[in-house]
């Protein structure tokens, strides 16, 4: 089949559907989201599980496929592969296939014959590489309407520069990152991360396909590389925007600490290990405070146990302040509670207050012998 005489490179012409396939290669296709196979069947599984393909198949079938905003394809095999706008074409494969919207959980609403036959061909944009594409692609979906998720974003700029460098351009990730929108450098520190991952992965040292949960916290990383605890414990060199991002940004005597911290953030199913962050907020925060302890690190390494790290790290006076701090403030919730306790249902109430007594007495001792003694002349 010829398909410079189908459409010709940088034409836009209406496509049929059956030429037109899923680009596997995909950013959006990260660690958590990716389709079990390249199968469109599966690529439209995954898309309608993470990218609400309920909304854009409701609105099809109401209005037909509007042919408007054309999808951006290239020549791959002697077929199309969709650059930009795979969601759209796995909506489009949905309505034209009642099993394969069952499977993927999709109701379809009433749909006529007027409405579906604007699914049998879709107009289409083609360019000669993906290069040609980028602008557009990386503009829309890093600070655009439909922005892609932290580790997409990445693994498209990183794509990027990759071709870039391989070529010899001269563009760098600041540029890229201009180009994409980004006025903050957002996009360098998750570059910066994702080379973490990588040398991580290509050197065996973590594998992210081992995580402990099944959703990947990317941001985790990206933000964490923002501290110079992190980067100190990692040894790496802190972040310079101006210069691209070090393909191997760990030095390699530091590869058990870099092991610590992919553990330490995302788990690991083969060692059996729940990651110490539960949430970014406030375990990341607390990660870092670790981190910024000799003291502490050694327990959370030998322990595994960001509690136990985090007492340990905390000065005696500081973790003496907040306990009683926050006892003073449970008991005054007890005072106000007071007229809920009914011995003969809660005798152990008895007990405990008791026991919170005899510890608030042996406080109050204690401090005011310390008082006393620090106000003695010497």
């Amino acid at each position: 089949m010829d398909l410079d005489k189908i459409l010709p490179v940088g034409t836009s012409e209406k496509v049929p559907v059956e030429l037109l396939d899923f680009d596997v290669n995909n950013p959006r296709f990260t660690p958590d989201k990716a389709p079990t196979t390249s199968n469109d069947d599966d690529v439209v599984l995954q898309l309608a599980r993470s990218a609400d393909l309920a909304e854009l198949v409701q609105s099809i079938s109401t209005s037909g496929y509007i042919n408007i905003e054309p999808l951006i394809v290239l020549e791959r095999n002697g077929r199309f592969a969709v650059l930009e706008g795979n969601r759209r074409l796995a909506a489009v494969k949905v309505l034209r296939n009642d099993d394969l919207a069952a499977r993927a959980k999709l109701t379809l609403p009433p749909f006529d014959e007027a409405k579906r036959s604007t699914l049998e061909t879709l107009l289409c944009y083609r360019v000669a590489t993906e290069a040609d594409a980028r602008d557009l692609i990386g503009f829309k979906h890093i600070n655009g309407p439909q922005q892609w998720d932290a580790f997409a974003k990445a693994r498209f700029a990183a794509r990027w520069l990759d071709d870039e460098n391989k070529i010899g351009s001269g563009i760098t990730l600041a540029d890229i990152s201009g180009r994409m929108g980004d006025q903050h450098m957002t996009i360098h520190r998750m570059v910066t991360a994702k080379f973490v991952l990588d040398q991580a992965e290509r050197d065996a040292v973590y594998s992210i396909d081992d995580r402990k949960k099944r959703s990947f916290s990317f941001s985790h990383l990206y933000t964490g590389l923002a501290y110079d605890e992190f980067t100190s414990y990692l040894g790496m060199a802190r972040p310079d925007r101006s210069q691209d991002p070090s393909r191997d940004p760990v030095p390699r005597e530091k590869y058990e600490e870099l092991r610590n911290v992919l553990t330490w953030l995302y788990g690991s199913k083969d060692r059996d290990i729940a990651p110490v962050v539960a949430s970014q907020n406030p375990d990341l925060n607390r990660l870092r405070e670790v981190l910024g302890s000799k003291v502490a690190t050694k327990v959370l390494e030998e322990r595994a146990s960001l509690d136990e790290a985090v007492v340990a790290g905390t000065p005696l006076n500081l973790r003496f302040e907040e306990h009683l701090i926050t006892a003073n403030a449970e008991l005054q919730h007890a005072v106000t509670a007071l007229e809920g306790f009914d011995p003969d249902s809660q005798p152990e109430m008895i007990q405990i207050a008791d026991s919170a007594f005899k510890k608030a007495r042996m406080i109050k001792t204690q401090v005011d012998a310390q008082a006393a003694a620090s106000a003695t002349p010497k």
